[in-house]
């Protein structure tokens, strides 16, 4: 994907500063956005470098408020753009495999926030995470505008597309019937990143469905696209609110700015004291990509370079935040399960969503979750994480 848009994007940011696409910002200050709400007195969003205490009440519902006996499930879906296929591949694979469980919390980011809402409802929902990543090519998901790009506008895509997608799939139905499983005590989490605050944000987007806000069916639309916005491809999505006495907007864009999938909290996760989990708990991570070093001969040209440099440096990042879960599962009594694009789907350099491509890639997914030691049964071996031997 980097390889793909990093060249138009650098040109973006030598030419930044042209023009600008966005009205006039209203001012405001750090203690404005420290305080500000979206559904005035309603806990709907988390900063999500936030400490321990301010996640001790979601920690309560999501985790310890379970059933006794029932075990704890966390499905985690990273970012990946058109690789999201394979995470909608392995979960149709998972229901035909009738080894599917129900999930407690699933999370999601960037292209797995928009496939979340589909598995947080489970196998019902198979035919439509099938359509959205099979059935779409790129005039699905943006339009070229290049030039205002280039001149300095918000981005060199125009992603209407995508948000008209995603209306046609989150209706109020399947938001009422989020509410309805936010209710049992399962969670809907998704992420952004603030670009003022340079921050992620967890959505809590059961709470949005559950609210009795007004413009909820909008604003869980406009979560789901902010969380898959690619800074500088696709406009930043502005998210109104009030805090300090004032309205005004925060710009929001693609949570894998921040992390590239969420599993829980960072202040969770480093937590000292371990909170063992019940018998059967288990946290899966869907990666949308390749997690283990990929050999190739680097063209000696500059945005080969950087693509390849940028690429590493984010792999990299994921390499140590899945190191992270890892110690966090074996800590607390998690089983931990990761599934990721392997060496043995081909390495190409499509289009951004091919439809071919997403096709292969989702039936990749399919026959991995039929396998007999399918990666979503198999616990975690570390040297997965490495480079396959030569």
């Amino acid at each position: 994907m980097l390889k793909r848009i990093l060249p138009a994007l650098l040109l973006t940011l030598a030419l930044a500063g042209c023009a600008n696409a966005w009205p006039e910002r209203v001012p405001h200050s750090a203690s404005d956005q420290a305080d500000a709400q979206v559904i005035p007195g309603e806990a709907i969003r988390y900063w999500a470098d936030a400490d321990a205490d301010a996640f001790a009440g979601w920690q309560q519902r999501a985790l310890a408020a379970a059933q006794s006996g029932v075990p704890i499930r966390l499905l985690a879906i990273s970012g990946g753009s058109d690789k999201g296929a394979y995470s909608a591949g392995l979960l149709v694979g998972w229901s035909k495999a009738g080894t599917r469980p129900e999930f407690t919390v699933v999370t999601g980011v960037s292209t797995g926030a928009l496939i979340a809402p589909f598995a947080f409802l489970g196998s019902d929902y198979d035919d439509a995470l099938q359509s959205l990543y099979t059935g779409i090519t790129a005039d699905d998901i943006y339009r070229a505008q290049y030039l205002s790009g280039l001149l300095g506008g918000a981005s060199l895509l125009d992603s209407a597309p995508l948000a008209e997608l995603i209306a046609r799939y989150v209706t109020p139905e399947l938001l009422a019937q989020i509410a309805q499983e936010h209710a049992k005590g399962r969670r809907l989490l998704v992420m952004t990143t603030n670009l003022d605050a340079q921050r992620g944000v967890i959505w809590d987007m059961g709470a949005i469905a559950a609210s009795a806000y007004p413009r909820k069916l909008a604003l869980f639309r406009q979560v789901l696209l902010a969380s898959a916005a690619i800074p500088g491809a696709f406009p930043p999505v502005p998210i109104a609110v009030t805090g300090g006495g004032r309205q005004f907007v925060e710009m929001h864009v693609d949570g894998g700015v921040t992390s590239g999938f969420l599993t829980l909290p960072r202040a969770l996760l480093d937590a000292d004291e371990a909170a063992a989990a019940p018998r059967g708990a288990q946290i899966t991570l869907l990666y949308n990509g390749r997690i283990t070093p990929h050999f190739e001969v680097t063209e000696p040209t500059t945005f080969e370079i950087m693509s390849r440099s940028l690429t590493a440096a984010l792999t990299e990042a994921d390499r140590r935040s899945i190191g992270e879960v890892r110690r966090y599962a074996a800590r607390n009594g998690y089983r931990f399960a990761l599934c990721a694009i392997g060496e043995d789907f081909p390495e190409t350099d499509p289009d951004l969503f091919d439809q071919a491509f997403m096709r292969d890639l989702f039936a990749h997914g399919l026959k991995e979750a039929g396998a007999e030691r399918s990666c979503l049964t198999r616990p975690l071996d570390r040297r997965r994480l490495r480079a396959p031997e030569d």
